[in-house]
């Protein structure tokens, strides 16, 4: 089963689907799978959680740093297990940071519905009517 089957795209070769375009359905293939299978795990996030994963953030970046700082103490006994506690809150520092990113980038792209967030329209209707004539010119294309 190919990209086209699955999005119903399968004559849009045949009409001269040029680089551009088909990057562009790509896409926008990969977005609405990713929309679905989100939407089918995570209903919805709160802005309480968001808010609650950055202080779980910035709690792990400052206990990293408290351990970086441990290293230099003058009544340090436990170098390696000092070394490997601050690598380990590190470690977890940088993946909760990466879920942020991941739950915000979800957000922005309307992937994860937030309550209390409108979007309004991306574009106004001229530059959407200017896109969609580009789009569709470029699709002719050879």
């Amino acid at each position: 089963m190919t990209l086209f089957s699955l999005t119903g795209l399968q004559g849009v070769l045949g009409r001269g689907l040029n680089p551009a375009r088909f990057v562009a359905l790509l896409d926008e293939f990969r977005q609405k799978v990713s929309q679905e299978r989100i939407a089918a795990r995570i209903q919805e996030v709160s802005q309480d959680e968001l808010i609650a994963l950055v202080k779980l953030h910035s709690e792990l970046k400052a206990r990293y740093l408290v351990s970086v700082l441990d290293l230099i103490a003058p009544n340090l006994t436990d170098l390696e297990g000092t070394v490997a506690e601050a690598r380990r809150y590190r470690e977890l520092a940088e993946e909760v940071d990466r879920g942020v990113k991941a739950v915000v980038d979800g957000v922005v792209t309307r992937e994860i519905a937030m309550a209390g967030l409108e979007f309004g329209r991306e574009f106004s209707p001229d530059i959407e009517a200017a896109i969609n004539a580009f789009i569709a010119e470029n699709t002719e294309e050879e």
